[in-house]
This record gives C-alpha cells, structure tokens and sequence, in this order.
C-alpha cells in the first residue's frame, strides 16, 4: 500500500483557520507536517508534495518564509499554496507563493487545488528523475566518445607507420602520391616494393564505407598482408598481381566477419623497370588512367570486385609503360561523392587531359588539387602514379 504524500502545513499556533486548513488536508488524504509560521529551522522537503502557508495576519511573515524556502529549494519543486485575504494575493505571489486562495475557503475547491498542485509536484520530480538520468547517459557518452576519439588516434598512428615515407628507385620508374587523410583514422593505404634489380610492386587500396578505427586497422592489415614476393631455399618468386589479389580476397573471408567486415578495393601490379612492361588486377578500385607521353589518355578498365565478398577471380591487364607514360590511379576519394560506383575514371580523366603536359611529382599535386576542390566528404583522398622517366 503507497505511503500517502505529506502536506506542509505553516500557521501561527492557536489559529483556529490553521486548524480547520489542517483538518481538511488530513480529509484529502494527505499527511500533516506541521510548521511554525516564521519559525527558522530548515525543512526536509525531500517528503513534501505542497506547502500550505496561512499567512494569517502576518502576512509580511509568510512572505518572508515564501522566498527563504524558495532560496532553500533551488532547482526542487515544491508548489507553494497561500491561503490570505482577498487584498494580499499579490504579496503572496510575489513572494513566490504558486497559488494564493483567499477566505472565506470552499473545502471543495481547497482540496482540489491541493491535489492538482501535488500531481504537478510528482510530474516535476518525475521529470527531474529523467533529468538526471539524462545527464548520466550524456556523461557516459561523453566518457564513449572520448575513448573511441582515443583509439581512433591511436589506429592512426598505428596505421601511419605502415605508410612509406619514401618510394624505392629501381631503374626508370618513379613513382608519386598526394595522399590527403581526410578521418581520425583512415581507410586508404598504399605501398611501393623493389622485387629485385628489374622489378618493382606497388598497390593502391581503400577499406570502404567506414571512418572508424577499424577502417584503418583492416587497411594496414591488408597492406602487410599483401605479399608481392615469395622466397624460399630455391630462390624468389614475384608474385603476379591476380595471385596477390587472390590471397588477399582468401584471407579475409576465413576472417569470417560476415556483414561486418568493410569492402575493400585495392590495385597491384608488377613493373618491369627496364622493358616498361606492367602488369595490373583490380579489385573494386576506380579504374587507371593510363598517360602516355604522346597522345590521349585513356581509362584502363580491368574488371575485379571488391576483396572480401566471396569467392573470385581477378584478370590482369599488360601493357607497356613507354619513356614519359604514366599510370594514374585514385581512390574512391577522389569521386566528389566518395561514393564507390561509375563517375570517378571519367572525372580523372578530364582533369588529367587538362594537365596532362605537367611532369613529375607536380603532375600529381596538380590533379589532386583539381580534384579536391570539388570533394564533399570526409572520405581519404589518394592519387598514385606511377611513371617511366
């Protein structure tokens, strides 16, 4: 059975108004407790759902006590009903009385104001209960968000250390990048590996449609797990661009992460850094330019889904980079959407086309700067080239 709320009674001892008021909000179910009017002493007001003032003939008294309780109270809701003459209702309002009822009193009308002020007294402790609960769910958010802020920067420096700080010169070939991380932590990753005295491998890739520390953790992943060369007691072997595509495909489906392993895309490709021959499989990225010295761009498309899926298979495409020719290749970064689908090999090739004549490392800033000022997303930026000189 609930315990029934407490009404605070405040009236001079001895009135006999004080006495009847107490008698009718014992009726209304309340329970009384009793204080002396003016009389210093704090009040619990953990228990209290109205505070019944009669102010009586001491009205400068009640309205004294009204706004000392309302000092004590603060933020705590408690109704504060006055019972005075008709000509000091708006002493007691302005001393912060919420309702003033003047004599002669109808116990009807009484009562049911009182109820009425107790049932805003629970609605106000029942919001202030959410209140608080609120705040305690921000404060846990706020203590969620700073740790994830934590890891997403430590997953970015992990990540950072398995991004070359410069590219290998193995014969002719160079090779060029305007890398732009545009999240905490990063999805693009690339890489470029002397193979032996003639050959070079680089790789190009994106963990799509994530910008948690996970996104950049899965790409360093795959970068290191990429291998481009197998050695054993007979010697070395290169390993062919579909083959590295294969393993890498193989390997994070046994991760069996199922919908919540991220797409990846990634490029490979072998050069022959004296004959200019190379050798490429795609996987999901933005299909490559190829640049040559003379004459028109032109987009390589080389069909490969995304790494990952399911079981695949990834066709290489060979070519010949002459004297002056280059490759370009881009991440889903460089789309102004960042979205993966049709658009990103057309959009590099009409920038490349309008800068075509520029050379080296410059060719490279210059596109991306094309590129980039009609970007409208948080997703990395990366343009690789690769380039016989």
């Amino acid at each position: 059975m609930p315990t029934p709320a407490t009404v605070l009674l405040s009236y001079s001892p001895g009135r006999t108004g004080g006495d009847n008021l107490r008698a009718l909000v014992a009726s209304a179910g309340f329970v009384v407790a009793e204080h002396s009017l003016g009389s210093a002493p704090a009040v619990d007001f953990d228990p209290i759902v109205v505070a019944l003032i009669d102010a009586g003939a001491r009205t400068d008294v009640a309205a004294a006590q009204t706004r000392r309780w309302r000092a004590e109270l603060g933020d705590q809701i408690v109704p504060v009903l006055w019972v005075a003459a008709p000509e000091q209702v708006a002493v007691g309002l302005d001393a912060g009385a919420d309702v003033v009822l003047t004599r002669p009193i109808e116990p009807g009308a009484f009562v049911a104001q009182l109820r009425a002020l107790a049932r805003t007294q629970s609605t106000a402790a029942r919001v202030a209960v959410r209140a608080a609960e609120a705040r305690l769910l921000g404060d846990q958010l706020k203590k969620a968000l700073a740790q994830l802020e934590r890891e997403q920067e430590m997953a970015r420096r992990v990540r950072a250390t398995f991004l070359p700080r410069s590219f290998p010169q193995v014969g002719a070939a160079r090779f060029h990048v305007c890398y732009r991380p545009r999240s905490r932590s990063g999805g693009d990753f690339y890489n470029v590996q002397r193979l032996d005295e003639h050959h070079v491998g680089f790789l190009v890739g994106d963990v799509v449609g994530t910008g948690a520390a996970s996104g950049g953790l899965l790409g360093a992943f795959v970068q290191r797990s990429a291998v481009m060369k197998e050695i054993s007691d007979r010697g070395y072997r290169i390993v062919p661009p579909d083959e590295v595509l294969n393993a890498v495909n193989r390997l994070l489906i046994e991760l069996n992460a199922g919908d919540d392993l991220p797409l990846v895309a990634m490029l490979a490709g072998v050069l022959h850094t004296g004959t200019g021959a190379l050798t490429i499989a795609r996987a999901g990225l933005p299909a490559p330019v190829y640049v040559p010295a003379t004459g028109a761009p032109e987009v390589w498309a080389v069909p490969g889904p995304f790494l990952g899926s399911a079981d695949a298979t990834y066709p290489v495409r060979s070519g010949t980079l002459n004297p002056g020719d280059r490759l370009v290749i881009g991440t889903d970064g460089m789309r102004p959407t960042g979205d993966p689908g049709p658009g990103g090999p057309d959009r590099l090739l009409d920038v490349i086309v309008k800068h075509q004549d520029t050379t080296g490392s410059d060719f490279v800033s210059t596109i991306a700067r094309d590129l980039l000022q009609h970007v409208r997303h948080a997703d990395d930026f990366t343009l690789f080239a690769v380039e016989m000189g």
